[in-house]
């Protein structure tokens, strides 16, 4: 009979098939990316397939992985569960939370925050990635969309509006703000959203083929930080820069905006799993009108 794998592997490989990322679970076993990868290698060793392939700069499951992972994941959730109960927390309610990684430091996290003080017995476990994959296991998460996937419930978070934002340092009082000074700045775009200058230039009634200089950056928060030090305009997700524009380190030199509708961020969560202790009260504070800026008629 063979013998099981590895079990430093399996939990490895069980951590990165559950936050999408080696660096994530790297961080959740307190391990560094290289003895991860290497835990990696050893189960794929162990079955002689890969379990896991390159997708871009990261990594998604195989389908053998994900077969497996489906698999294995509810009984290493059952090891945690036990666990939990030999050392006396089992009445605390867990609730696993996903989220997009710029949505979650810009907006997520400050209302998190605010949720652990004031229910301090519910433990809201986040895991982050730049994309979503549906091999990502979890009670919740914060998806862009429609608002519509089959088998799960879908809450609007947010109203998603595109402005073009910039240093205040690029603005020159003696030059129009127009057409004619935007095609002299360089535009900041972001390789995983393509479409927002396009989408912006169209409502601003500018040709976007005229602005020759560009800057891609791999994601948002790169992206703004990038205007922010004076290197570009970027077309931003306002309600991810309300900090910044209140504060004037970034500033909208146009009056266009750009309302996506029901293209927005949303709370899905899988309808067999709507009655996970804690998850209402999770709902409920993010849906509390100081945490959101909710789409009217969005479901």
């Amino acid at each position: 009979m063979r013998s099981l794998p590895p079990l430093n592997a399996l939990i490895a490989f069980e951590a990165v098939a559950r936050t999408g990322s080696v660096a994530s679970a790297a961080e959740k076993l307190f391990v560094t990316s290289g003895a991860i990868s290497r835990q990696l290698k050893t189960l794929d060793e162990f079955f002689e397939t890969n379990l896991f392939e390159k997708q871009g700069r990261g990594l998604a499951l195989t389908p053998t992985g994900a077969a497996y992972f489906q698999r294995i994941s509810i009984h290493v959730d059952g090891i945690r569960q036990a666990t939990r109960h030999v050392q006396g927390d089992e009445l605390r309610p867990v609730v696993r939370l996903h989220s997009h990684t710029t949505f979650a430091t810009r907006w997520l996290i400050p209302r998190l925050s605010r949720f652990q003080v004031t229910h301090p017995r519910i433990d809201v476990r986040l895991t982050t990635s730049s994309e979503w994959n549906d091999s990502i296991d979890c009670d919740a998460a914060v998806r862009l969309g429609g608002g519509h996937w089959p088998g799960y419930e879908a809450m609007p978070l947010v109203a998603n509006v595109l402005v073009a934002v910039c240093s205040p340092q690029l603005i020159q009082k003696s030059r129009p703000i127009d057409e004619v000074w935007l095609a002299g700045q360089t535009l900041l775009e972001v390789t995983s959203r393509p479409d927002d200058w396009n989408r912006w230039c169209e409502a601003a009634g500018f040709a976007p083929g005229t602005m020759a200089r560009k800057r891609t950056f791999e994601s948002s928060t790169l992206a703004y930080e990038a205007a922010q030090q004076g290197l570009g305009v970027v077309v931003a997700q306002e309600i991810l820069v309300a900090d910044e524009l209140a504060t004037e380190r970034l500033i909208a030199p146009f009056d266009v905006r750009v309302d996506q509708g029901t293209e927005t961020y949303y709370l899905v969560v899988p309808t067999g799993r709507r009655h996970r202790a804690g998850l209402r009260e999770l709902r409920d504070a993010l849906s509390a009108p100081q945490g959101i800026q909710a789409t009217p008629g969005a479901s």
